[in-house]
C-alpha cells in the first residue's frame, strides 16, 4: 500500500490502552483490500502506556477517512472509560454481599 500514516495514543495504563486496542479491534475494516491498521501496546518502566497504531492505504483519501474514524472511536472510549472509573469512584462501598432475588413493591 502506498500511503502510512503512523501514531501513538498515551493512555493512562496498559489496561485502558489494551480495552482501547480490544474494543476498536471487532469493528473490520470496511475497506480491507484499501486500508489496512496495525496496533500495539507499549509500557514503559513507569507503567504509563500507549496504542501505537500504523495504517496502510492505497490512497491519501482512504488514509484521512479511516484515521478519522479511529480517533474518533478511540476518544469515545477514552471519554467513556473515564467517565465510569468517575462513577465507580463515586460509589460507596456495600456493608455486605449483594442481594439477588428479592422482590417488593415500588410507590
Amino acid at each position: 500500500m502506498k500511503h502510512r500514516v503512523t501514531l501513538q495514543i498515551p493512555c493512562p495504563d496498559e489496561a485502558a490502552a489494551r480495552t482501547v486496542q480490544q474494543v476498536i479491534a471487532v469493528d473490520k475494516e470496511l475497506r480491507p483490500h484499501d486500508v489496512h491498521k496495525e496496533m500495539r501496546v507499549e509500557t514503559d518502566s513507569e507503567g504509563a502506556a500507549a496504542l501505537h497504531l500504523t495504517m496502510h492505504a492505497t490512497t491519501l483519501r482512504h488514509l484521512r477517512l479511516a484515521l478519522n474514524a479511529f480517533l474518533e472511536d478511540a476518544a469515545l472510549i477514552l471519554r467513556t472509560m473515564q467517565t465510569f472509573q468517575k462513577t465507580e469512584a463515586a460509589l460507596p462501598e456495600s456493608d455486605g454481599p449483594l442481594e439477588q432475588g428479592t422482590t417488593g413493591l415500588a410507590g
